[in-house]
């Protein structure tokens, strides 16, 4: 279950991923091809174009995520758009599977550039098949029975779009002798990744945002190690790429094998950065659950550390018949030693104490501080309900305090108007 500062987080997100791709739908289906403008419908000169029924899909998406909720008019209008981009995804897949022309190519708009032998307004069949997956992943957001295919098929296209954008990183041309990923965009593939993160956000959070986001070791790993795990091959494949030709320093069929090692050095510093992630945070429990059982002054060990050893002590001594000794210690007018020489004398006097009880001690013996300060809450309030019940007793409309203020350990702060 996430936090409530979490989840509003990534409904936010989602929403914002939501409304990125119907701008961007909206923009290139609109501007690019209702008016011409040609950079609208590819980043870079050269580059594939999306096409109009992808701005289509693509608009119906960022529409259905920004809009999905629990409330019935936003699923209402989720669930039509879902169902549009998923079944503009499975007509083109079909056309592509069965050869068939559903006439739906250049519904939209008409392509006059491109011949029609190479369908102008039909999308790749890997944009197709991304465009259909997301369709159905948001057909079952807000569904906790169909949790587990929202969950594969947000995957799968977020996958794929991936794929995509390394053919990208890697060149343009690397897409274009590749079936189904010859006309790609570009701004496809990197609106089909997002929207299938913002998927996974959706309620119910699918299990690799829930990991991620958790505030545990799980969490806390992930988050250090998945960008270096995500960007680092892509970035080396561009170095090892754009480099070998540059400086002649290798023959470029050599590149594989510096990918390979260059990989294989990657993967060992990941998971040593992971040991040693895993190591600080165990650290840092360790030393979190000594100072949760002893006392801050004197290192010994604090009430609760005494309680539990007394208990099991007591259980053992019981069970097998053997003798238990407890010894209770208190420094004589310890009061008069703080009110001549000061507070930090008296603690310093503890620390001492301390030490020396400490190097009495057998191995199997516990030194506890239970006095001073290891008090807490739920005493505090009891004197201070015992000081009210006396100040009701003694005729009501005075003060009480929860011990004689003559009392040295009294505590100023444990007092009740009655």
């Amino acid at each position: 279950m996430l936090e409530s500062g979490t989840q509003l987080a990534l409904d936010h997100l989602r929403r914002l991923i939501g409304v990125a791709a119907l701008a961007l739908g909206c923009s290139v289906l609109v501007g690019g091809w209702g008016f011409g403008i040609h950079a609208l419908l590819s980043v870079l000169p050269g580059l594939s174009i999306m096409k109009a029924n992808t701005a289509l899909a693509v608009a119906a998406l960022g529409t259905s995520l920004a809009t999905t909720g629990p409330g019935r008019r936003p699923r209402t209008l989720s669930t039509a758009t879902a169902a549009l981009a998923l079944a503009l995804g499975l007509v083109t897949l079909a056309e592509y599977t069965f050869h068939w022309r559903a006439g739906i190519d250049q519904w939209l708009v008409r392509d006059p550039v491109t011949p029609a032998a190479d369908f102008p307004g039909r999308p790749a069949f890997v944009t197709a098949l991304m465009i259909a997956l997301l369709g159905s992943a948001l057909l079952c957001a807000y569904r906790p029975r169909l949790q587990l295919v929202k969950t594969v098929n947000a995957l799968a296209a977020s996958v794929i779009a991936w794929a995509a954008l390394s053919g990208y990183v890697f060149g343009a041309q690397a897409l274009s002798e590749v079936p189904g990923f010859a006309s790609v965009a570009l701004p496809t593939t990197a609106v089909g990744l997002l929207l299938g993160l913002g998927v996974l956000m959706a309620e119910p959070v699918s299990w690799p945002i829930g990991t991620v986001t958790d505030r545990g070791v799980g969490g806390t790993v992930c988050r250090w190690l998945l960008p270096p795990a995500i960007l680092a091959p892509p970035a080396l494949g561009w170095l090892l790429s754009h480099t070998s030709g540059l400086v002649g320093l290798y023959p470029s069929a050599f590149r594989w094998g510096l990918y390979s090692a260059a990989s294989t050095f990657g993967s060992v510093w990941v998971i040593l950065l992971l040991a040693r992630r895993i190591t600080l945070i165990d650290a840092e429990r360790t030393a979190a659950t000594v100072l949760s059982r002893h006392d801050a002054l004197t290192g010994l060990a604090n009430r609760r550390a005494f309680d539990s050893f007394l208990a099991e002590a007591f259980a053992l001594a019981r069970r097998h018949g053997h003798p238990l000794s407890l010894v209770l210690l208190d420094l004589d007018r310890f009061k008069s030693y703080n009110d001549d020489y000061g507070h930090p004398a008296g603690d310093d006097l503890l620390r001492g104490m301390g030490r020396v009880l400490r190097t009495l001690a057998r191995e199997t013996d516990l030194v506890a501080r239970i006095g001073g300060d290891s008090g807490d809450a739920s005493s505090l309030i009891e004197d201070c309900d015992a000081a009210l019940y006396r100040a009701k007793e003694a005729g009501r409309n005075r003060v009480a305090c929860s011990r004689e203020t003559d009392d040295p350990g009294s505590a100023p702060a444990a007092r009740q108007a009655g």
